[in-house]
């Protein structure tokens, strides 16, 4: 072997064994990670001007699903822009317990989208802060 290869192997095997010795070394304890928080888009809001509205309504579709509850829609200017038949984040397709609840999200919504916080959707945390889970 010449002892450039020599030195080569040499070099490749110190290496190697500093990337084995730092992963053995390093802790596997999780990281917290921060939630991540919605912010405004930039730029042009469309709905700036636009009359945006909460319109709630009672699910009951027990015999295509076995969905009950309340669902909410976000109407602009009048027409339908967001259709939430069922607690958003959650897993399941189940309504929210009560018709206050579905309106408090519904306007928890609209707020978002009025500070162009796009898409204005909702966490699991947030409905849980707003007091809408069960």
């Amino acid at each position: 072997m010449t002892p450039i290869r020599y030195q080569f192997y040499i070099l490749l095997t110190a290496i190697s064994f500093s990337f084995l010795v730092q992963s053995c070394n390093s802790k596997n304890e999780p990281v917290e990670k921060e939630p991540e928080v919605q912010k405004p888009m930039p730029g042009y809001n469309k709905f700036e001007k636009t009359k945006l509205t909460v319109s709630v309504f009672k699910v009951d579709s027990t015999e295509v699903n076995g969905n009950r509850g309340w669902g909410y829609d976000i109407l602009a200017d009048g027409a339908i822009y967001i259709h939430q038949p069922n607690v958003p984040a959650i897993m399941g397709n189940s309504g929210f317990s009560s018709e206050e609840k579905a309106m408090k999200t519904g306007e928890y919504v609209i707020g978002k989208i009025r500070n162009n916080i796009m898409p204005p959707s909702v966490t699991p945390e947030e409905l849980d802060s707003l007091g809408v889970l069960n």
